[in-house]
């Protein structure tokens, strides 16, 4: 598919027209500094029925609009953190949710750069249509086209029965598409092959709304970089973008096989009361999501050997080709974990004996001293212990990972730049300090976004220079590759690690790790 060029408009207010190779499509001016066009649940794609592969869209007549206030919203619970975010509740969900939320500059001089947004939530919540996740002011800012993607959730994008199977992937880079293998057309990780279409729909595409398609930067956060951990060691995927980032990527855990998977597929067939291909698509959306909610197990990538490598994503990595002229950034808060245990204290981590047994699971023998360290090291808002606890788990399941992600993706030829994020939420929720998500806050969202409760208390001077200066990095990065010169932000090497300081009183300081100093000799 070749997209036509944008189409001119000479009014400065009002709708605004482009040309896509599928049809004309209608979006409106947003009313922030610098100009911005938004285009609101854009179709990049039609699954091939219930649990099915994604395919393009067929041409449609007359002008789609895409100037409304909202856009679609997949199928999906109330998030537990999402009230904390200022997420509104969902609203009317679809399954027609293959659909992409668009913010361009004002057509003017060159193609632009094109930053593609994969939101995080578990793979289970999440959207384009998230206040948060409002790309209008870094795309007016940094002069670059923003495109946030929606993708099937939980067991609707990651059921995985036994009557599945994996997609070939057939073709590569813009031309890359999907070939179901069972003979019943339900797919596993139905909500990543979403993600390579949405690529690959932005690839063909985005010089309708003044993008680039040579400068591509994949973004995406939590479970958003987890997918696009697993899409980097993809080669067919690789040519649909030049850069990627991943916020926070919760790389310590691994993905189920597919024997795992088929139980949890079938104690979700149990609550749902199916046996069945032909009963499961007949169910009501709102079943499906009962029954997911019945069934415990998280629905997320599964190992299938077509878009899923293994178990461990680095392992799937460390096996790929190389990634020479790739450049990534990844990077962490400084207190992930602090998200979920920072309002809820478990008792026991309060004395030393119950915050050992926890130490004991990571360290054996090692357990006193290592507590020792990490109290020591501890910037502590409330009981020491629990904070220990707390670094502990968020060291565990982002900081170390991550710091090995950055080291397998320099042994594959990747330019590297590892950051990590510290300023601290302040006031009545400070016992949250540098959160999971707390970055997103400082580069994605608009002015609805900036009255969560999360940053109630904040001072609004100081978070907006810090928006600034954040969002003047990442759109750096997305233009060049560079988000700072060199000796400001050096590529990370094992042998010299770099780590760049976000926020916080360390803003712009150089670090060798991820970890706390004191920390580094325990791992």
């Amino acid at each position: 598919m070749t997209a036509t060029k944008p189409v001119t408009n000479d009014s400065s207010a009002g709708p605004v027209e482009i040309r896509l190779s599928t049809g004309a499509v209608r979006g409106r001016r947003e009313a922030v500094r610098g100009g911005v066009v938004a285009f609101r649940g854009v179709p990049y794609g039609v699954s091939e029925g219930r649990f099915g592969v994604p395919r393009g869209c067929a041409a449609w007549g007359g002008v789609l609009a895409a100037d409304g206030d909202v856009g679609t919203v997949p199928w999906q619970p109330v998030s537990p953190v999402g009230a904390l975010m200022g997420d509104p509740a969902p609203g009317v969900q679809t399954e027609e949710c293959l659909t992409v939320n668009v913010w361009a500059p004002e057509p003017g001089e060159g193609p632009r750069p094109v930053l593609v947004w994969l939101p995080g939530g578990n793979f289970l919540t999440g959207g384009a249509d998230l206040p948060r996740y409002d790309g209008a002011e870094l795309a007016a800012q940094e002069r670059i086209v923003v495109v946030v993607v929606n993708h099937r959730l939980g067991a609707l994008g990651f059921l995985a029965p036994e009557w599945a199977g994996p997609a070939e992937l057939v073709g590569s880079g813009a031309g890359v598409d999907f070939k179901a293998t069972s003979g019943s057309g339900y797919v596993t990780n139905a909500g990543l092959l979403d993600q390579i279409a949405a690529l690959r729909w932005v690839k063909n595409e985005v010089r309708a709304f003044g993008g680039d398609p040579e400068r591509i930067t994949v973004a995406g956060q939590s479970s958003g970089a987890q997918g696009l951990a697993a899409l980097l060691a993809l080669p067919q995927v690789r040519p649909l973008f030049r850069r990627a980032v991943l916020h926070s990527p919760p790389l310590a855990g691994t993905a189920p096989g597919r024997e795992e998977a088929a139980e949890t597929a079938a104690r979700f067939l149990d609550a749902a009361g199916v046996r069945d291909p032909e009963g499961l698509r007949a169910l009501p959306a709102e079943r499906i999501l009962a029954a997911q909610q019945q069934t415990g197990p998280r629905f997320g990538p599964v190992v299938d050997g077509a878009v899923v490598l293994a178990p461990d994503p680095l392992e799937a990595l460390r096996a790929a080709p190389p990634l020479d002229g790739v450049d990534v950034l990844t990077g962490v808060t400084r207190n992930e974990c602090a998200l979920w245990l920072g309002l809820s204290d478990n008792p026991a981590h309060a004395t030393r004996e119950g915050a050992l047994d926890v130490f004991r699971a990571r360290f054996g023998e090692r357990a006193e001293e290592a507590l020792d360290r990490y109290v020591a090291t501890a910037v502590a808002v409330r009981d020491v212990l629990p904070t220990a606890v707390e670094d502990l788990q968020s060291d565990t399941a982002f900081a170390v990972p991550t710091q090995r992600l950055a080291a397998t993706l320099h042994a594959l030829g990747a330019r590297t730049r590892l950051y990590r994020f510290d300023w601290q939420v302040p006031g009545r929720n400070a016992a949250l300090r540098a959160c999971h998500c707390l970055d997103v806050a400082f580069l994605l969202g608009g002015e609805q976004a900036r009255r969560a409760p999360l940053l109630a208390d904040a001072d609004p001077a100081e978070t907006a220079s810090l928006r600034r200066r954040m969002r003047a990095l990442w759109g750096e990065y997305v233009r060049t590759g560079l988000p700072a010169p060199e000796d400001e932000w050096p590529a990370y090497d094992p042998a010299a690690p770099a780590v760049r300081v976000v926020g916080g009183d360390l803003d712009g300081v150089v670090l060798r790790s991820l970890l706390e100093p004191g920390r580094v000799g325990l791992w």
